[in-house]
C-alpha cells in the first residue's frame, strides 16, 4: 500500500505501486512548479527543471504516511507509504502559500493552516 512518483522524460510524472498511471504536467505547472496534496494529509512542492527534463520534490508538510524523497541524477522519487484514496495536483508558483494572502487574488491557490504550537 504505497505509492511511488518519479518524472519521465516530456514534462510528465509516472505513478506506481497501489495505482499505475502517467500524469502530463500543465504548462503553467512545468513553468512555476506544482503542488501535490494527498488524503493523507501530505503536501508536496514539485519543482520541473525544463534543461534536465525532471522534477525535485520537497515536502511542505508531512501527512499520516510516511515519506521519502530520493535524490537521484535523473530526478527525484517520491515514495508514500500509506493508503492513498486520492492525489490532487494544482499549477502554480502561488499554490503553497501561507493563507494570510488574498485568496481573491488567485482563485487557483490552495490556502494553507499553518498553525503555532506554544510551550505550556
Amino acid at each position: 500500500m504505497a505509492i511511488r512518483i518519479e518524472s519521465i522524460e516530456g514534462a510528465k510524472l509516472r505513478l506506481s505501486g497501489d495505482i499505475h498511471a502517467v500524469l502530463d504536467l500543465p504548462v503553467r505547472a512545468a513553468r512555476e512548479g506544482f503542488g501535490l496534496a494527498f488524503s493523507d494529509g501530505t503536501l508536496v512542492r514539485g519543482d520541473y527543471d525544463k534543461a534536465t527534463d525532471r522534477c525535485r520534490f520537497s515536502c511542505a508538510i508531512e501527512g499520516a504516511g510516511l515519506i521519502a524523497i530520493a535524490c537521484k541524477d535523473d530526478g527525484d522519487v517520491l515514495d508514500i507509504g500509506w493508503r492513498i484514496e486520492w492525489i490532487s495536483l494544482a499549477s502554480g508558483n502561488t499554490t503553497l502559500c501561507p493563507s494570510a494572502l488574498d485568496a481573491a487574488e488567485n482563485d487557483a491557490q490552495l490556502s494553507l493552516e499553518i498553525g503555532m504550537r506554544e510551550a505550556a
